[in-house]
């Protein structure tokens, strides 16, 4: 028992560790990260119920995977807005990703249908991809803007 409390606190500051380091050094494009998760969610959610049908994927298709996608997609969207709102000051990008947050959120952790978990998780990883998707473009044209300043004229 004590040996496993160690080994998840271990595991837990090597994350803290790493997070802290990525954000630092820019190791991880956040975005790239979210789109990848997003994207990721919304092929589960439309294919796999099909798969399903033909393969034996059951462990893919118990209800953790949802908890799981949705602590995976948690800080891929957290650190996406922070470090682009603090590059381009534009909260579209936020407001989309929160949105889509909570839409998966409600899917991964309310009792609801699974008709209904579908119909809110498709919308949700679409708001995940399009905010992440903004937040790179906006780093982009304000990385050119920024690069177009500091050049002497």
């Amino acid at each position: 028992m004590i040996e496993a409390k160690c080994t998840r606190i271990y595991i837990l500051d090597l994350t803290r560790v790493f997070i802290i380091h990525s954000l630092k050094q820019k190791l991880i494009n956040w975005d790239k990260l979210g789109n990848i998760l997003s994207f990721l969610c919304l092929i589960h959610c439309i294919a796999l119920p099909w798969l399903a049908l033909t393969l034996p994927l059951a462990i893919l298709m118990d209800e953790r995977v949802h908890v799981w996608l949705f602590i995976a997609l948690l800080p891929a969207a957290i650190f996406g807005a922070w470090s682009g709102w603090r590059h381009h000051h534009d909260l579209k990008p936020s407001m989309l990703l929160a949105g889509g947050l909570t839409l998966v959120g409600f899917a991964a952790f309310l009792p609801i249908g699974e008709a209904a978990e579908v119909a809110v998780t498709i919308p949700g990883s679409l708001l995940l991809i399009a905010g992440h998707s903004l937040n790179r473009r906006l780093n982009t044209l304000s990385q050119i803007a920024a690069t177009q300043a500091a050049k002497p004229s």
